[in-house]
């Protein structure tokens, strides 16, 4: 038990510490690649918050499994960012309902990782939003109908299929 936490304590810094090594490797290929400027790369700097979180949350999972949330959110708009660098930044009027996507995948994270159920609520009105949003960018509402009857079938199943607690009877 105890050489696993003492893995999972080293874990952390291993982590960051390869960010940091990435990082550095970034800025010496910058130099190197004409192509590739600060300018372009700025939301590999994200990636600098996300290895602080990270190494919290392998340090102690249960206590700091909360960082996921932000963690996910970080990473999601890491790439998005970098995605509108490379291509324009005027795609944004087309992509704009991945703003809901990024929250919406952070609370979907953080109840996989807690199994705490009210995170999916938030989580499913985000991406639904997102869904409708994109369906009606895309004029296609067939993934909308898709997505929500996939939902709704996960929010009634774990209506029959969680354990009741029993209820208290005023007999006594």
């Amino acid at each position: 038990m105890n050489e696993q936490k003492n893995k999972e304590s080293k874990l952390g810094p291993l982590v960051f510490g390869a960010i940091l090594v990435g990082i550095g490797v970034l800025f010496l290929v910058i130099n190197l690649v004409p192509v590739l400027s600060v300018a372009k790369l700025w939301p590999l700097f994200m990636l600098i918050p996300i290895g602080l979180m990270a190494t919290t949350y392998f340090q102690d999972r249960k206590k700091s499994e909360g960082v996921i949330l932000p963690v996910i959110i970080l990473l999601f708009f890491c790439g998005y960012f970098l995605w509108l660098n490379f291509t324009s930044w005027g795609n944004v009027a087309e992509t704009w309902p991945n703003f809901l996507i990024g929250p919406g995948l952070g609370f979907l994270g953080l109840f996989l990782v807690s199994k705490k159920w009210e995170y999916l609520i938030p989580s499913f009105i985000l991406l639904i939003l997102a869904a409708v949003f994109y369906a009606a960018i895309i004029e296609n509402t067939i993934l909308v109908g898709v997505l929500l009857i996939g939902m709704g079938a996960i929010l009634i199943g774990r209506y029959f299929f969680t354990p009741k607690e029993p209820r208290e009877t005023g007999d006594q």
